[in-house]
């Protein structure tokens, strides 16, 4: 299954990776796109996107964010064939820098860490879809290289039949009465573990730029004996193994539903977080270019955020209006208050480099 952030993301924002051309196109590698950046008829994309007929992915699983749903749209309303190779980040990235001369994706799906990457790298084509404007600044390229069409943040999750007095902040983790009770991922190999010392750090007055107050917590944490040596997996879940897990909410949401388990409860720390956002994008030398617009359309769409929100991600426009029972499902939106938005690719990967060396001083603790 797709992750995001995996820790390779930390090592390729970090280190960098060498410039190289522009793949425009089979036939003109090194030439950009000469297809416009933005689509005057939608009437005339579906016909073009029909003609070529197929849709080759990496990463968009069905059960990554619902995917699934968004290529159903593509498959029933629109006739088109999709085909996805599911595959990590790193991966992906690696992928389309050795097809670069011979494409084969026209579109992916990665955590907003690889933005720079994206843009540095030259692996996009610009697109602007019809929602543009509705998009944040922060979660755009001014250029249309890509965007991000949904986010996640870091929150608590919680099985109730074990913990009876649930915590609602960071600071709540540290009380005695859950010993031994709070799972995590090591920061030094998970990209979503690196994210969530990143949200300690917000919540005890530092931010991306000063993540040593994420580094002391769970010190703390694991002074007092709260940290219990389970890895959040959706089994040790389902066994009642780990009775607080961090990680995404949509993690835990989709644990939950998926699983049966009305036990678990989805809190956001209300003392501070961070949202991860996913970046999509047209690559470069797209063999089935409409095709590839025809899906970034789809996925802005009100149809489309919405079968996004029902892989329990939240939709980049604010516009589009869940329905009622399905936004039920989510903590209430005002929990979401405390969230905090990372706006810079950049400093975010400087940050991850300091939170994994950082983790030692957590590890080294008995």
């Amino acid at each position: 299954m797709k992750r995001i952030f995996l820790f390779a993301v930390i090592s390729l924002l970090v280190f960098g990776l060498c410039s190289v051309g522009f793949a425009g196109s089979k036939e003109e590698v090194g030439k950009p796109s000469e297809l416009p950046i933005t689509t005057s008829s939608m009437d005339d994309l579906i016909a073009k996107a029909k003609e070529e007929g197929t849709l080759v992915s990496y990463g968009l699983p069905d059960d990554w964010v619902n995917y699934g749903g968004i290529r159903k749209i593509l498959e029933n309303k629109y006739g088109i064939k999709t085909m996805d190779t599911d595959m990590g980040s790193g991966t992906i990235i690696s992928t389309l820098k050795s097809e670069r001369n011979n494409p084969v994706a026209d579109s992916t799906d990665l955590g907003f860490n690889f933005a720079t990457v994206i843009t540095e790298e030259q692996l996009s084509q610009p697109y602007k879809n019809k929602y543009w404007d509705e998009i944040p600044d922060f979660a755009k390229d001014p250029n249309g290289l890509w965007s991000a069409a949904y986010w996640g943040t870091i929150a608590f999750t919680v099985n109730t039949d074990i913990v009876k007095n649930i915590p609602r902040s960071w600071a709540d983790l540290l009380k005695p009465e859950y010993k031994n009770m709070v799972c995590i991922k090591d920061p030094r190999e998970s990209g979503t573990a690196n994210m969530m010392v990143l949200a300690a750090a917000y919540a005890n007055g530092g931010d991306v730029n000063n993540i040593q107050p994420g580094i002391e917590y769970f010190k703390k944490l694991k002074e007092a004996g709260n940290i219990k040596p389970v890895r959040p997996s959706t089994s040790a879940i389902q066994k009642g193994e780990a009775p607080i897990s961090l990680f995404w909410d949509f993690d835990g949401l989709s644990k939950k539903y998926s699983l049966g388990m009305d036990s678990l409860k989805i809190v956001v720390p209300q003392d501070g977080t961070v949202a991860g956002m996913y970046i999509q994008f047209i690559a470069a030398g797209a063999p089935h270019p409409y095709v590839a617009r025809l899906l970034i359309e789809t996925e802005y769409s009100d149809e489309g955020q919405i079968e996004y929100a029902k892989g329990f991600v939240h939709p980049i426009r604010k516009s589009v209006k869940m329905p009622a029972d399905l936004k039920a499902k989510f903590p209430p939106e005002e929990d979401y208050k405390s969230v905090q938005f990372v706006k810079d690719a950049t400093v975010l990967g400087k940050a991850a480099k300091e939170i994994a060396e950082g983790w030692n001083e957590v590890a080294a603790i008995q």
